[in-house]
């Protein structure tokens, strides 16, 4: 449990994919004039990272690997993104359409957002287990998501 929380101080803090890796700055810039629309790109956020974080090491440890298809790596994960971005542009627009008008183009860039793809690579790179890159998603999103206004 110790090895959780310093995972996820370390990824909020110390390893900040924004302000350290220097990762995800265009929606970050774009968005944060209001803090309704922060707020909501902050949350579809997290759910994509930790999403993206989950379905890439699943993709990675059960398919890529064991086959031999790591080079193909950078492709399934833009796959796996470019679906979850898809999916939470879909809810939004039918469960919150205000919000989803507030995002506008920002919304699809989270597909194109290199904060994404620097996560799923990181947990590949690190070689962390399902629930470590889950924590790690979690807690760059958090880190990503705080430093709006």
């Amino acid at each position: 449990m110790t090895d959780f929380i310093v995972l996820a101080i370390g990824c909020i803090f110390v390893n900040n994919i924004l302000l350290m890796q220097y990762l995800g700055n265009c929606p970050f810039l774009g968005v944060s004039k209001s803090i309704e629309t922060a707020t909501g790109m902050a949350m579809a956020v997290v759910f994509v990272l930790v999403m993206a974080g989950a379905i890439t090491w699943i993709t990675d440890f059960y398919i890529l690997k064991p086959f031999g298809f790591e080079y193909l790596k950078t492709l399934a994960f833009i796959l796996v993104i470019a679906s979850l971005v898809q999916f939470v542009e879909m809810f939004l627009r039918k469960i919150v359409p205000a919000l989803y008008a507030g995002l506008g183009i920002f919304l699809p860039l989270i597909t194109t957002n290199c904060a994404v793809m620097g996560v799923c690579l990181i947990n590949v790179k690190e070689e962390y287990g399902f629930v470590e890159a889950l924590v790690s998603s979690f807690s760059y999103a958090v880190g990503l998501g705080s430093r709006s206004p």
